[in-house]
């Protein structure tokens, strides 16, 4: 039934069934051989994921850099980690995003000061070792990569992550101008079942701009503000409260835009969902989860933030896998 990898979550015949254990690992050999030895075993066969376990409950950042060293023993997994390319306004470059452009001037050629490889890659490559110990989903460090919404691949996958970030923070008309193709492959995307997941937008501004974008997208749809009561908030893990992960360049050491936990801007998630209550998109707002994991390992940042980004993180995959 187990081998070096026994999954929490096994797709049978387009079902999820859900199986809670708790296992211990002995590493003899970080190289050459992984022993899994099975404790306790408790076995629930189910359409949804169970509520919160201890298991789950364990500190995240127990997680080492020297996980990825299994990743050479994994295989080819199953689940790959997408981020979203998207058109951007230009910025304070002044000037428009141009299509074929994505937004890579910010760390490339022609002046564009774009955001959807914000945190890339070292966001994406942390949270996927977060994933990989604390939930068995057959992933790896190296499972991620970054496709333009309009490319077919994307109906391959379940999750789409997008980093809304705004430069110069505090303003609006800098993150992305979803063109009517993107926001046609979006729909569809979720219409089809696939979740979608925003981050890293702090501030009215921002919020105004976000708005203007959601609308684009989803004109006949109302946003709603997700409790803590909801169901998504204890999938996995149990959150009652939302963390306000703080951004590097926003809320600490690099820039104090905003103050962290300040009472004006509190961290919120907002959703949109289908016909039959399904969250399709959430959106973090006030809030830097694409932070919380780029500094995983960076000593100066606040251990506490670290772990409750990769708690809603990974309740927002194993909800997403399971509707």
């Amino acid at each position: 039934m187990c081998s070096t990898r026994c999954y929490l979550i096994s797709l049978v015949f387009g079902e999820f069934v859900v199986t809670q254990f708790q296992i211990k690992m002995t590493l003899f050999n970080k190289f050459n051989q992984l022993k899994v030895i099975i404790t306790s075993i408790s076995l629930t066969v189910s359409l949804a994921i169970a509520p919160a376990t201890s298991h789950a409950q364990r500190n995240i950042l127990a997680i080492s850099q020297n996980d990825s060293q299994l990743d050479d023993w994994l295989g080819v997994p199953e689940f790959t980690w997408i981020r979203g390319i998207y058109t951007n306004y230009g910025g304070w470059s002044g000037s428009r995003g141009r299509p074929g452009d994505y937004g890579r001037g910010r760390r490339g050629p022609g002046g564009i000061f774009g955001g959807w490889d914000t945190d890339y890659p070292d966001s994406d490559q942390n949270f996927l070792l977060g994933v990989n110990r604390y939930t068995h989903i057959d992933t790896k460090t190296t499972s991620h990569k970054q496709l333009e919404l309009t490319d077919p691949e994307l109906f391959e996958h379940t999750f789409l992550y997008m980093n809304m970030k705004r430069v110069p923070i505090g303003t609006t008309f800098s993150g992305p101008e979803f063109r009517p193709d993107e926001i046609e492959a979006l729909r569809e995307f979720m219409f089809r079942g696939g979740f979608v997941l925003l981050d890293d937008f702090w501030g009215e501004a921002h919020w105004n701009d976000f708005l203007m974008e959601i609308t684009k997208i989803f004109p006949e749809r109302e946003l709603v503000k997700l409790e803590t009561s909801h169901e998504l908030f204890h999938i996995f893990f149990d959150i009652d409260e939302v963390a306000q992960v703080p951004g590097r360049m926003v809320t600490w050491g690099g820039g104090g835009y905003f103050e962290l936990d300040h009472p004006d801007y509190p961290p919120t998630v907002h959703a949109i969902l289908d016909d039959e209550g399904r969250v399709m998109l959430a959106a973090n707002f006030n809030t830097d989860l694409g932070d919380g994991w780029e500094h995983t390992f960076y000593e100066p940042f606040p251990t506490k933030y670290s772990n409750e980004a990769y708690k809603i993180g990974i309740n927002y995959l194993i909800y997403a896998f399971s509707h």
